[in-house]
């Protein structure tokens, strides 16, 4: 029994089975049983495996038919590796042997100067890498556990994998053919949360994503294009934040002379928390903050004396400095 590829959980409902007569020796299973996951996921199982479905692509049309819609989609990868990458880049392309054997991305970066490059066939070793695409090819993979390991085991620290694939709920509302994702290669029906989910079960964190209409033979599928990185959200916002705040706090620390303080938001906050300014005014023209008072002193629209203003700010510094010096104000400013 195969259990659920994205949570990994056995524990499942039979939604439909599909039969097929398929031709003599041929490769691919003459039924698959549809089960719905506890998480959601849709997924294939029946009498065959990893090794059948990798006989068929091995043998057959490799993952995929290299029509000029998909050269050109392809194509457009490889540019945007060029155009945001260095030349010894490691490249993977994972499944990408079209139907004349070649991968349309491996060619593309090599004619534009690429050498540490390699496509990866069906049952293949996978060599170490800094970006990996899997285009239209996990949707393909009975051993999901396996095939996962072997993709993110390759990828470097900091490496990109890039997933390419339908998208079940897209195509179930605009159903364009009968059998458009329900056949005998796609073995995962994945809608974008179990994209999500099955990446966060291997610590990637999606960090880029484009949606796009795959138009081969005019069945105009749904699918997507999802970019992941090994990214720990937390911790890489306690460092940013340390960081940055702590460089603010060194400055604020060096003030020994009474100032005015313009400027309440939750950045202020944190860093009115850790230091102890001689501050004479605070100073804020939102409604929110006038006529209110912060730490028992009243917050002013302007300072009523000459002392510097120091300002704490993110994304509005440009507009503040701008404001204060519309207002004629002649006091010193400092920026932190």
């Amino acid at each position: 029994m195969r259990n659920c590829p994205v949570c990994t959980s056995g524990k499942r409902e039979l939604v439909f089975s599909m039969g097929y007569k398929v031709p003599d020796g041929w490769p691919l299973p003459d039924q698959i049983d549809w089960h719905k996951c506890r998480c959601g996921m849709i997924y294939g199982d029946g009498n065959f495996n990893q090794q059948m479905l990798n006989e068929y692509y091995q043998k057959y049309y490799g993952f995929g038919v290299n029509s000029q819609d998909v050269v050109d989609r392809l194509e457009s990868i490889a540019l945007d590796i060029f155009q945001h990458y260095p030349k010894d880049t490691r490249v993977v392309d994972f499944g990408g042997s079209g139907d004349d054997g070649k991968s349309v991305l491996i060619e593309s970066l090599k004619g534009l100067g690429f050498e540490n490059v390699y496509n990866v066939n069906a049952g293949d070793p996978v060599p170490s890498c800094d970006i990996l695409l899997a285009s239209h090819v996990i949707e393909h993979i009975y051993d999901m556990n396996k095939d996962m390991g072997r993709i993110i085991h390759a990828i470097s620290h900091n490496g990109l994998l890039i997933v390419d694939g339908p998208d079940a709920t897209g195509i179930a509302q605009h159903w364009k053919t009968p059998l458009l994702d329900f056949h005998t290669k796609h073995v995962n029906h994945f809608r974008l949360v179990d994209y999500l989910r099955l990446m966060e079960q291997w610590d990637f964190e999606l960090v880029d994503s484009l949606r796009y209409v795959d138009v081969r033979s005019n069945q105009k599928a749904n699918c997507f294009r999802l970019y992941f990185r090994r990214f720990d959200v937390a911790e890489s916002s306690r460092e940013n934040i340390k960081t940055k705040t702590g460089i603010m706090l060194d400055k604020l620390k060096q003030i020994d002379y009474p100032v005015n303080f313009w400027g309440l938001g939750d950045l202020a906050w944190h860093l009115l928390s850790q230091v102890n300014l001689d501050v004479l005014n605070y100073i804020d023209s939102d409604p929110a903050y006038v006529g209110k008072t912060y730490t028992g002193k009243p917050v002013l629209k302007r300072p009523d004396n000459d002392a510097p203003i120091v300002i704490v700010a993110q994304g509005q510094r440009d507009n503040l400095l701008a404001y204060i010096k519309s207002l004629d104000i002649p006091n010193k400013v400092i920026s932190i």
